[in-house]
């Protein structure tokens, strides 16, 4: 084994040892995001993936609603607590990274305007990843509440793998330049986009297996499209002096800028930094592409159903300058029931995200309850669900 091999090995090893340490505790590296969903904290989030569904944008939209208030994107909950976590990778030397892999939520209401919000981010397991030699993987859970009420919850995996073997199974590529023609048909695609379904309710009964969903075509990913996110997560962003000083206390983080030679640059930053990434060019944090993954769903679903759960899978990097081209199917269509004996009339949609080289970028999986005549969603859901016996429709 080369030395190189070998001393990352250790760093792998060191880092499970260490963060074996911090199981069943709070993750020592997720800092607190948002605490209301005020206007001013929705809109954030809304402009940072772009959505333009009314019922997350428009008070009075919202007051009209089912709903009758404005609400928030059910993955709004991401800048109330980051939900993954790298233990204890900030705090201990090394050439380390980690990346989001996998995320899955689910929801038992919506988020209002004005509701209080609070989340906890726990480390669950740190192990070697039995997939993939020589890298670790850190399991999570994450519980959220809604003024004071437990209303959802769900688990992340962090990969960490060598900082110059990160996502080494894709290969590295220039930043993509798009040809004429291919601006042509992204522009027209863009100009004739459907619209978020909304007011108009999309009935169960008129959902069948197979259906496939409208295309939602995301980017080309810009920087201000990176910027805008950090801000949407609502995390603190420091600058200055005080950002050397927050650095001195994480080793993990801190380390000289491969550009200027600083030796005091933040390697979090690299994901804004154009310079420090090329020829690749920064990427989009894994947050984003899940909630890209969830506004497909919502524009689809329509304002009367409820996002319940959405799972994703983050294949490989959404890179600057690439676009995304969200599809979905059908795969799945059941009734389930409550602990409260509430039955609900739900789906299984499969979204797909590939960017402009048709590579597949995030797979995602959402249940879906849907309205159907008659019988609206009720909500909140009360304790787990059972699948109902299968009948006639």
């Amino acid at each position: 084994m080369k030395q190189d091999d070998t001393m990352e090995h250790d760093e792998i090893e060191r880092l499970i040892q260490s963060s074996r340490r911090v199981i069943g505790c709070l993750a020592p590296d997720v800092e607190p995001g948002v605490d209301v969903a005020s206007w001013i904290n929705v809109s954030r989030f809304v402009d940072a993936s772009g959505d333009d569904n009314p019922l997350y944008l428009d008070v009075r939209y919202g007051a009209g609603s089912v709903h009758h208030t404005m609400l928030a994107p059910p993955t709004f909950v991401l800048a109330v607590r980051a939900p993954a976590s790298a233990g204890v990778l900030d705090l201990m030397e090394h050439r380390l990274t980690g990346a989001l892999s996998s995320l899955h939520l689910s929801w038992d209401d919506t988020v209002r305007l004005g509701d209080a919000l609070a989340g906890s981010v726990c480390v669950s397991d740190v192990s070697r990843h039995l997939a993939a030699a020589g890298r670790a993987r850190v399991l999570s859970t994450v519980e959220y509440r809604r003024n004071g009420v437990g209303f959802a919850r769900g688990w992340a995996e962090v990969e960490v793998a060598p900082l110059d073997k990160d996502r080494s199974l894709f290969s590295h590529r220039s930043i993509h330049r798009y040809e004429p023609a291919d601006v042509e048909r992204m522009a027209r695609e863009l100009d004739t986009e459907q619209p978020s379904r909304g007011a108009v309710p999309r009935f169960w009964s008129d959902v069948a297996l197979g259906d496939s969903t409208p295309t939602l075509l995301k980017g080309p990913l810009t920087l201000a499209d990176l910027e805008l996110w950090v801000f949407a997560e609502g995390r603190p962003v420091r600058a200055g002096n005080l950002h050397h000083a927050r650095l001195a206390e994480l080793k993990g983080r801190r380390a000289a800028n491969p550009v200027t030679g600083w030796p005091t640059w933040d390697m979090a930053e690299s994901s804004l930094d154009s310079a420090a990434t090329a020829p690749d060019g920064p990427s989009a944090p894994g947050g984003l592409l899940f909630a890209l993954a969830g506004q497909h769903v919502t524009h689809w679903m329509g304002d009367d159903a409820f996002l319940r759960q959405l799972s994703a899978r983050i294949m490989r990097p959404f890179r600057y300058g690439d676009a995304l081209w969200l599809t979905g199917t059908v795969i799945d269509r059941y009734t389930a029931t409550d602990e409260g004996r509430t039955r609900y009339h739900a789906i299984t949609l499969r979204v797909m995200g590939r960017n402009q080289l048709h590579e597949p970028v995030v797979e995602a999986h959402a249940v879906v309850f849907l309205p159907d005549h008659g019988k609206p969603v009720r909500l909140p859901v009360r304790g787990g669900l059972t699948g109902d016996a299968p009948r006639e429709n």
